[in-house]
């Protein structure tokens, strides 16, 4: 868990224990369980978090855990779904598509999950051959040469 949440093992075990304490979280059979919602970073853009939370709110609902925050999925997301604080009977709204086209969930989901379920692979596409390509520009660059 805390390689992929990107801490050491023994901060990742201080905030564990630390969360439990204040009842955020408790222990399930293979991880933990979110008592409170969803932990928003607090750097992340208010609408960012509002439809994150939305998906996380949405998977707790059918009772799976909510998929890691990936920003580039985010941005796709957000190109079409960026309302937050919509009844979810509105058509627009996050919420309301999600429980039109995602009526079972698979034991795990990603956002890419979600982004293919609404229909918006293509810019998913996009944006990850965007940034495949400043990869390998940033892998491919030497530097310049001074004469």
């Amino acid at each position: 868990m805390a390689k992929a949440i990107g801490l050491s093992r023994n901060t990742t075990t201080a905030l564990i224990k630390e969360c439990q304490q204040l009842g955020l979280i408790k222990p399930i059979e293979k991880g933990y369980e979110l008592t409170a919602g969803c932990f928003i970073n607090s750097a992340v853009r208010k609408t960012d978090a509002g439809i994150y939370k939305e998906i996380c709110d949405f998977c707790k609902v059918k009772g799976v855990a909510a998929p890691k925050w990936d920003k580039r999925a985010m941005s796709v997301l957000l190109t079409k779904y960026n309302a937050i604080g919509l009844s979810r009977t509105e058509p627009i709204s996050l919420t309301c598509q999600l429980d039109k086209r995602c009526k079972n969930l698979p034991e795990k989901v990603s956002l890419a999950y979600f982004i293919k379920a609404l229909d918006m692979q293509g810019q998913y596409r996009e944006v990850m051959e965007r940034a495949e390509q400043a990869k390998r520009y940033k892998e491919e660059f030497k530097g310049f040469a001074f004469e």
